[in-house]
């Protein structure tokens, strides 16, 4: 595997997330996701190039192979990694997934609806973890080509309004907010905020799929 280095770089030159987007004129919400990537994202050779220019590096200086047999599990929330849960019978009833802000916006897509469903365990029980080591915030879920990428982000991380007001309004034991990315990169501001409600509670999700127990 590529292990993607920015956090790293950015930490030892002391580069802030608002300095390095001011630099490259996006948000300092995608300079967060990119730094908080173990492999490598998907970027545009500009984009790779504006990074290192504003970080005065190399780009052999933000990668490292690592072979995958040393490789550790994609990791989300300080390395604890997401397992599927084996039992499927969750995902059969009903989950209910809801644009949080207003009615306005268009219909999902099919696939949108089925990535959510298919993962409305993972999402809720991380949502569940990460409320409890972290404090209020959202999920984030990154349908990338390689597979579905899921994260954790502090509501103290955030800046989009809509999203800030949709965390303090929700109640983490029955719901998850959620960012829902349907592209291949992480330089956009392009989500749906969601919010999802699944058969199982937050709570019951992260009891049945970290701690191995039946819920």
């Amino acid at each position: 595997m590529i292990k993607w280095k920015l956090n790293e770089v950015m930490s030892g030159r002391r580069v802030r997330n608002k300095d390095l987007a001011e630099a490259l004129e996006i948000t300092e919400n995608s300079i967060y996701r990119l730094r908080k990537s173990d492999e490598m994202p998907r970027l545009t050779p500009q984009r790779l190039a504006g990074i290192c220019e504003a970080l005065n590096c190399q780009p052999g200086e933000l990668l490292e192979w690592i072979p995958e047999s040393t490789a550790s599990p994609r990791a989300v929330v300080n390395n604890l990694a997401i397992r599927r849960s084996s039992d499927s019978a969750a995902t059969s009833q009903p989950v209910l997934v809801q644009h949080a802000v207003s009615n306005d916006y268009p219909a999902l897509p099919r696939q949108a609806l089925t990535r959510l469903t298919q993962f409305c365990q993972e999402i809720l029980a991380l949502s569940w973890q990460g409320n409890r080591l972290y404090g209020p915030g959202a999920v984030v879920f990154s349908d990338l080509k390689e597979g579905p990428q899921i994260a954790y982000v502090e509501k103290d991380k955030l800046v989009d309004p809509d999203c800030l007001f949709v965390i303090e309004q929700n109640r983490p034991e029955l719901n998850a907010v959620v960012l829902y990315y349907s592209g291949d990169g992480y330089d956009t501001d392009d989500y749906e905020l969601l919010t999802l409600t699944g058969p199982q509670s937050p709570p019951e999700c992260f009891v049945s799929l970290y701690q191995g127990k039946s819920t």
